[in-house]
């Protein structure tokens, strides 16, 4: 398991010992206002999602991370690229869907669309995706912004059952297209 750094963090391969800081996370109001039902998560879910997390990377060699900064070795956030079999999410082909949170006193600095640029690239470059997908809630400006800076386009909108039936924006970018944009934020892997 690769740990990728940026110009800023150090993005290592998600580690039981991330429990706690997922569970701070997830259970900030802050941090969960455009996820699911926009509630924060139990003690529960967070388990249940860190082991999921723990088990993907088994079953897949990639998954989340924690984002740490450099200097201090201080948790800033999450990283997350997930596999998402053909009929998920409308594509109709094999994809993987990129994620990221950053903890709330880290923001205004550029660091979600650093850690986004990150996975966006280690799905193409490291693992062979043909196309990854990102989503968001209606109202996310915030996450529309980074999205469009990857290079994503919106493939879809619809109502999401699974994110209390908010609207829920599908946006895409496929291999060809990453590798005639030639991007230019490439992570170093160590």
């Amino acid at each position: 398991m690769k740990i990728l750094t940026t110009q800023r963090l150090t993005l290592a391969p998600w580690q039981p010992s991330h429990l706690d800081e997922l569970r701070r996370m997830a259970g900030d109001e802050r941090v969960v206002r455009f996820v699911g039902d926009r509630r924060p998560w139990s003690a529960a879910l967070s388990e249940a999602r860190h082991e999921a997390a723990l088990d993907h990377w088994a079953r897949h060699g990639y998954g989340w991370r924690a984002a740490l900064d450099h200097r201090t070795g201080e948790f800033t956030g999450l990283a997350a690229l997930t596999h998402r079999e053909p009929g998920e999410f409308g594509t109709g082909v094999a994809a993987i869907e990129l994620g990221w949170w950053v903890e709330p006193h880290a923001w205004g600095r550029g660091l979600a669309t650093e850690i986004a640029c990150a996975v966006r690239d280690e799905a193409f470059l490291d693992h062979h995706a043909e196309l990854v997908l990102t989503r968001h809630q209606e109202g996310n400006a915030a996450t529309a912004r980074i999205i469009a800076k990857l290079g994503l386009v919106h493939h879809h909108s619809a109502e999401d059952v699974t994110q209390d039936h908010r609207l829920i924006h599908v946006h895409v970018l496929d291999r060809t297209s990453f590798l005639a944009a030639r991007p230019t934020c490439a992570y170093r892997t160590a």
